[in-house]
């Protein structure tokens, strides 16, 4: 018995139902009930006639049809056909195997594209692939030999052998130029910045400068006599800047130094009593001043007792205010207790 084949399943459970079905007719038959119900029940067991076989008689159509079956594959559906190739997410499904056509080999056709009653496909060539990577071909070998010739004229003049070659020489030059510039480029970010000052090659000094003029064949005399009034002018400006720097410096502290003193002025002023008369004030002794301040005071008083409360005030509302929720309710209003 397997319960994966289902082999044998079937039996094993027949046979166990037969025995239940023993057991309970076992079971009823030998209770007193059955004894009275017995005469009741007649079973009758038919006898043969004669000696004639008799088999159970199956229709010659019943028959073919079963053959039919057993011989008959099973029809494949989708979902054979999409563990067959690949899988989920691999197979796609088509949807023209139902298309009802003459031939069933049309289905798969590609349907023709029409622009304007006409067939596009009668109007393209089948070479025209190859056509056009020929093209393109000729086009480039053509642009090589335009872009040669032109390498070596100059104005549409055709050069020299010797032009030719000290024009190789200069664009030669210039390439290692740009490969040295890129380089130094590259690695610029991740050399340290040296000041000119601890620079061994010295390369920007004015001597080379004045020797590269000269070997151009041009007086450095005067580009060296500017470049050295410069360098005389910016140690003349560094010189006066720090000398502005350090008067402003001396500016700086006596203004701090001022400030200090109007400050501590002021601290001495407050801690007067407010009765005590000061120069400039306008009253004739400390009296005077004290009955100003109290008339001012009253005068403000009456002014903020009329005082409102604004929309714009701030409030912090009484959620539950004392009247209302202290004490037992009596008889009367719900407002007050």
């Amino acid at each position: 018995m397997s319960t994966l084949t289902d082999d044998g399943v079937m039996a094993v459970k027949n046979a166990a139902c037969e025995r239940l079905l023993e057991q309970r007719v076992d079971i009823k038959m030998k209770s007193k009930k059955m004894v009275d119900c017995l005469n009741r029940f007649h079973v009758a067991v038919p006898k043969p006639r004669d000696n004639k076989e008799r088999p159970v008689c199956i229709p010659p159509a019943v028959l073919e049809a079963r053959a039919n079956a057993a011989a008959k594959e099973k029809k494949k559906l989708e979902k054979d056909f999409e563990q067959e190739n690949g899988g989920a997410g691999v197979y796609s499904a088509s949807l023209k195997k139902h298309y009802m056509l003459a031939d069933d080999e049309w289905k798969e056709d590609i349907l023709p594209e029409i622009l304007d009653g006409h067939n596009v496909a009668d109007f393209l060539d089948p070479d025209i692939l190859e056509r056009c990577e020929e093209l393109e071909r000729e086009e480039g070998l053509r642009l090589e030999e335009e872009a040669a010739q032109d390498a070596f004229q100059i104005d549409g003049h055709e050069l020299t052998e010797e032009q030719k070659q000290i024009l190789a020489q200069i664009r030669k030059k210039k390439s290692l130029l740009i490969q040295e510039h890129r380089m130094k480029k590259r690695t610029a970010e991740s050399r340290p910045i040296v000041p000119r000052k601890f620079d061994k090659d010295r390369k920007f000094t004015a001597e080379r400068m004045g020797r590269q003029l000269s070997s151009m064949g041009k007086d450095p005399s005067a580009a060296l006599e500017r470049a050295r009034s410069k360098s005389r002018g910016r140690k003349r400006e560094r010189s006066l800047s720090r000398a502005a720097a350090d008067g402003d410096e001396m500016e700086i502290d006596g203004q701090q130094s001022n400030k200090k003193l109007r400050l501590r002025s002021r601290s001495r002023s407050k801690s007067r009593a407010p009765e005590e008369v000061t120069p400039g004030e306008g009253f004739k002794d400390s009296a005077q001043k004290k009955k100003a301040i109290k008339k001012a005071q009253a005068s403000t008083k009456n002014r903020n007792k009329e005082a409102r409360r604004g929309e714009a005030d701030r409030v912090i509302p009484t959620l539950k205010p004392k009247h209302l929720f202290s004490g037992k309710r009596s008889i009367g209003k719900t407002s007050w207790r």
